[in-house]
């Protein structure tokens, strides 16, 4: 079958799903019955992805009554369809954490994040499932004018953050033996990160909630959050009662009309799965299979599978795009930097949503004292939902002064009226693409 006529097969059903590679990988347990009448718990989660499961985790390990009300599958959205990286840092520039919350404090929130990568790590280890986790990241110079960026970049995190022995600066001819690219012009090397599977790791953490006897409702939209002293979480069907409440819905708010809701936008994004490779060509594409990225503002990020299929990524897009059109965007970017893979079959397709503030740092809070808020991972949720479950989990056992100091991080809300959210956003979006074409 031609690419072009394997890309027009994905064209209408990848907007938002499409065929997810990971699903493949899987054999997902039977559907959960959704929630049915009256039911209690210590405290409810709202949400079955990666943040309402840690968080599920966590609290389970402290003794606490769990349930979580998950809207379609758990693992379902986001959770269990990104890239798969396992990356330090948030979402946001650590200029971000150093203004609002002052030197020592923007070094706090990075060892959070560092935490965050040694919690996946450990699941992925522990919880009895093979996640297919692999070492190494790479973070690419896409223009020379970025090359002076990194370096700073590198400088920072070994003297400011103590970061440094996990990393290694790459370029000249040695940039060869990382990749087998023409298209870049220096790599910092991350030997600490890494990638894996996020739907059998997001399974795993599932199956592990319920057998330390954490309730999941499945089918189960929330549909009003009722607030006071006694919270109560209602679907369409059935009332959660609990003590606290924790919402780590993602981009998906049905039924809260809470005043963070605005600090988040939801951002497509596409992901293609090639047919598998000649593991020779897989291996000289990516040294010792480290995942990588570009410096890019609108970046590419890709990894080579356990089946050695390249799985590249990006294309975020704030309007609704001809699907097939980011496809074969993202294929032709894809063979633009890596011309061996010219006429290799795509054979998965599938897209998605996630949420992303203004200044891309994570959005942690509380509303009424008895409502917790996770969102706004902006790209880096693997590690950030791990952090966050944890931190939530302490502060609902009270020990708040970790999930207080990210609370402080303050964030800018974006129009109320969606036309005009998806006006600046895209407006923003051209000033990228053309700052990175340009550098």
């Amino acid at each position: 079958m031609s690419t072009t006529a394997t890309i027009a097969e994905f064209a209408e059903a990848a907007a938002i799903a499409g065929d997810c590679y990971y699903e493949h990988t899987v054999n997902r347990p039977a559907p959960l019955p959704a929630l049915a009448g009256e039911a209690d718990a210590d405290v409810g989660i709202v949400g079955g992805g990666f943040a309402g499961l840690s968080a599920a985790l966590e609290l389970a390990e402290r003794g606490y009554r769990v349930a979580v009300l998950e809207a379609d599958r758990a693992v379902s959205a986001a959770s269990g369809r990104n890239g798969g990286q396992v990356l330090p840092g948030f979402g946001g520039s650590t200029d971000t954490l150093i203004k609002q919350l002052g030197p020592d404090g923007a070094k706090q929130a990075w060892s959070l994040s560092i935490e965050g990568m040694r919690i996946v790590k450990d699941r992925a280890a522990n919880l009895g499932v093979d996640c297919d986790y692999t070492q190494g990241w790479i973070l690419l110079a896409s223009r020379r004018g970025h090359v002076a960026e990194l370096r700073d970049w590198h400088a920072e995190l070994r003297d400011d953050y103590g970061y440094g022995e996990h990393l290694q600066w790459v370029d000249g001819s040695a940039l060869g033996d990382w990749t087998s690219s023409k298209g870049y012009h220096a790599a910092l090397v991350d030997h600490f990160a890494g990638h894996l599977n996020p739907l059998k790791l997001g399974l795993a953490m599932l199956a592990e909630c319920q057998r330390r006897g954490v309730q999941i409702y499945e089918q189960s939209p929330v549909t009003e959050i009722v607030r006071g002293k006694q919270p109560a979480l209602k679907t369409a069907r059935g009332t959660l009662r609990c003590k606290q409440v924790v919402l780590a819905s993602n981009v998906f708010v049905t039924g809260r009309n809470l005043p963070m809701d605005l600090r988040v936008m939801p951002v497509g994004n596409t992901i293609i799965a090639t047919e598998p490779l000649a593991s020779d060509v897989a291996a000289r594409m990516l040294h010792k299979r480290y995942a990588a990225c570009d410096t890019n503002f609108l970046l590419d990020y890709y990894r080579i599978t356990p089946d050695n299929r390249m799985l590249w990524g990006g294309g975020s897009t704030y309007l609704k795009h001809d699907p097939g059109n980011r496809i074969q965007a993202l294929y032709d970017k894809m063979v633009g930097l890596y011309p061996e893979l010219d006429g290799v079959r795509v054979d998965y397709a599938w897209g998605g949503l996630i949420d992303v503030t203004m200044s891309r740092s994570p959005d942690f809070g509380r509303v009424d004292d008895n409502i917790y808020y996770l969102q706004g991972f902006s790209g880096h949720g693997v590690n950030a939902t791990a952090i966050a479950g944890r931190l939530a989990a302490e502060a609902i056992a009270g020990n708040t002064a970790r999930f207080d100091l990210m609370a402080k991080l303050q964030h800018r809300d974006f129009p109320r009226v969606a036309w005009m959210r998806r006006l600046g956003l895209s407006l923003g979006t051209l000033y990228y693409r053309a700052r990175d074409h340009f550098a």
